[in-house]
C-alpha cells in the first residue's frame, strides 16, 4: 500500500481461487484452441471454426481489459485502474464507506461479467445489496461504496486504511457543507 501526499494506491492482490479459475480457463481455452487449428473442417462449417476463435480471442482480451489493476483513492476520487480506461468515483459523490463480508455476496446472482476470470467483474445483485457493480480479485477483504444512485463492491488488501479514509473524508465534506 502507498500512502503519501493523502494518497492511497494498492494493487489488486488475487486469490487462489480467482488464479486457479483463471489459469484453469485460460487453459481450456488455449487447448481447445490449438484442437480446433489441428481439426480438418469441412467447407460447409468453416465458419464455425473462425466464430470459435473470436469469440476465445474476445473473452480473453475483455476479460484483460476490465482486470481491474490498481485501486486508487484520494481527497477527489476513488479510482479502479484497467487496461480499458478506469472507473473513477467523485469523492463527493460518495455516501457510504464500509467493510462488508463474503457472506454479504454469497447469494448473488451475476447479471452480466466475470464470475472469477480475471476476477469477480461486472454487474451483480443480492437481496442484502440490491444492484451494485463489483471489482474483486480477493472476495475475503471486500469494501462497499455507495453513491447516491451506484453502488460498488472492491477487493483491497489495506480495505480497513481505504474506508478509513474515505469516511474521513466523508466527514470533512459533510462538516464543510
Amino acid at each position: 500500500m502507498g500512502l503519501e501526499n493523502n494518497n492511497i494506491s494498492v494493487l489488486f492482490n488475487w486469490n487462489n481461487e480467482v488464479l486457479a479459475i483463471t489459469i484453469v480457463t485460460l487453459a481450456v481455452i488455449l487447448g481447445f484452441g490449438f484442437y480446433l487449428e489441428t481439426k480438418i473442417w469441412p467447407l460447409g462449417i468453416l465458419w464455425l471454426k473462425y466464430l470459435l476463435r473470436i469469440i476465445f480471442l474476445a473473452t480473453i482480451i475483455i476479460g484483460l481489459g476490465y482486470m481491474p489493476i490498481r485501486l486508487k483513492v484520494n481527497d477527489e476520487n476513488i479510482m479502479v485502474s484497467r487496461l480499458f480506461g478506469s472507473l473513477k468515483i467523485p469523492m463527493g459523490e460518495v455516501i457510504e464507506a464500509r467493510i462488508i463480508s463474503k457472506s454479504d455476496i454469497e447469494n448473488s446472482i451475476r447479471r452480466f461479467g466475470s464470475g472469477g476470470l480475471f476476477g469477480y467483474l461486472g454487474l451483480f445483485k443480492s437481496d442484502s445489496l440490491g444492484n451494485y457493480t463489483m471489482y474483486a480479485t480477493d472476495l475475503s477483504n471486500l469494501i462497499f461504496i455507495r453513491t447516491s444512485n451506484k453502488k460498488y463492491v472492491f477487493s483491497c488488501s489495506c480495505h480497513k486504511e481505504v474506508v478509513e479514509y474515505v469516511n474521513i473524508r466523508l466527514k470533512q465534506n459533510y462538516n464543510v457543507k
